[in-house]
């Protein structure tokens, strides 16, 4: 008898906790936002995150914004034979981008699932340092190749893009003031791309680029936590 009634105790108990999980949101509630893109991608020499903030208008209604931030490196060894000059390779892009969003959930739930739409602007630049065994002269440099630069797993397409997005997604709250929440977007995107340069030595090269526009599904790996206050 006693046993059943630690254990039934226990389970009131972790009920009770359970039940305490769920966030209470009204009108002015905020918190932070720390987002990590690209989780299959990681590496010592790359970063694909931001950080933001959500303000909610109401119980079950939220506005975030926030600020991208994406940065890669690559050096490539020149290796040059003995008695040679050599300048070492590298392959570096960065992305730094703006974004709204409106949040609708369904409830004050622990897990709570959420539709929304929202927007984005983001500029990327590339470059790449040929590795060259000879005089400094003779190493190639080319910046914002219309191809774009892949690099340690991430793709880099130079240009300025405008995202305009649907979202469903799923917050998870680890306790009342912290969460983990993850989302899919279907939406439209178009890149505007950057005048592309080559230089070799004194010698440079301009091409001009147009723009691309695509619709799809975003299913890149994304780890939001969110702080409350």
């Amino acid at each position: 008898m006693n046993k059943a009634l630690l254990i039934l105790s226990l389970c009131l108990i972790g009920g009770a906790a359970i039940a305490q999980v769920a966030p209470e949101f009204e009108s002015g509630s905020i918190g932070l936002l720390f987002s990590f893109a690209g989780l299959d991608n990681l590496s010592a020499n790359s970063f694909n995150g931001g950080i933001g903030g959500k303000y909610y208008l109401s119980s079950t209604t939220a506005f975030r914004a926030g600020l991208q931030f994406m940065t890669a490196k690559r050096e490539i060894p020149a290796n040059p034979p003995a008695g040679f000059a050599g300048q070492d390779g590298e392959i570096s892009g960065s992305t730094f981008g703006l974004n709204g969003a409106l949040e609708f959930h369904r409830g004050s739930e622990r897990v709570s699932p959420y539709l929304g739409f929202g927007l984005g602007l983001s500029t990327t630049s590339t470059e790449n340092k040929e590795r060259n065994i000879g005089p400094p002269s003779g190493q190639r440099v080319t910046k914002n190749d219309p191809q774009g630069e892949n690099i340690n797993g991430i793709q880099f397409l130079a240009g300025t893009q405008l995202d305009v997005f649907g979202m469903l997604g799923a917050e998870f709250f680890i306790a009342k003031e912290l969460s983990l929440a993850a989302e899919y977007r279907l939406g439209f995107s178009k890149l505007s791309g950057k005048d592309a340069e080559s230089t070799e030595g004194t010698t440079a090269t301009k091409l001009k680029t147009g723009s691309t526009s695509g619709f799809g599904i975003a299913t890149a790996g994304v780890l939001t936590l969110a702080v409350y206050f």
